[in-house]
């Protein structure tokens, strides 16, 4: 069952998520920008859970990058993505060193989360995401615009 976050105020959110936080054991660990960085260039894989969207708009420039979207755009808005678990698990061993990152850090820490819950044993939250990446000057991968093709 899909879980739409948009149809629920933000204060049940908050503690659906908190819920979920305190029953799965897990402890979610966030570590900065500068952190992150550190980490993608010795190995970590990145994994931007932003909409393809915009991950398409712009990512963190990452040898070992893997977008597999928390949520999807959906027409009632956006909802959690079913196949989220499963499409990482494809990817990625469950002992592979994972830095999960997102927009602002929002996501990110939902997805920490249920990876944690779901086995994976080196993951870490990316606070403050893409913004925070590019508010640091670090290096980014813009697709060209169709015009300057």
């Amino acid at each position: 069952m899909a879980l739409s976050v948009s149809l629920l105020p933000r204060c049940s959110v908050f503690l659906l998520f908190l819920f979920v936080l305190c029953s799965s054991g897990a402890k979610v660990v966030t570590i900065d920008v500068h952190a992150a960085k550190g980490l993608i260039q010795t190995g970590s894989i990145y994994l931007d859970v932003r909409t393809v969207e915009e991950f398409e708009k712009g990512h963190v420039d990452a040898v070992n990058i893997i977008n597999i979207p928390y949520m999807l755009n959906t027409p009632k808005g956006k909802v959690k993505n079913p196949d989220f678990l499963k499409e990482v698990s494809s990817a990625c061993n469950k002992e592979d060193h994972l830095i999960v990152g997102c927009q602002s850090g929002v996501r990110s820490l939902y997805a920490t989360t249920d990876l944690l819950s779901d086995g994976f044993k080196n993951v870490n939250d990316m606070g403050g995401g893409y913004v925070d990446w590019v508010k640091n000057k670090f290096p980014i991968n813009v697709p060209l615009a169709k015009e300057e093709l």
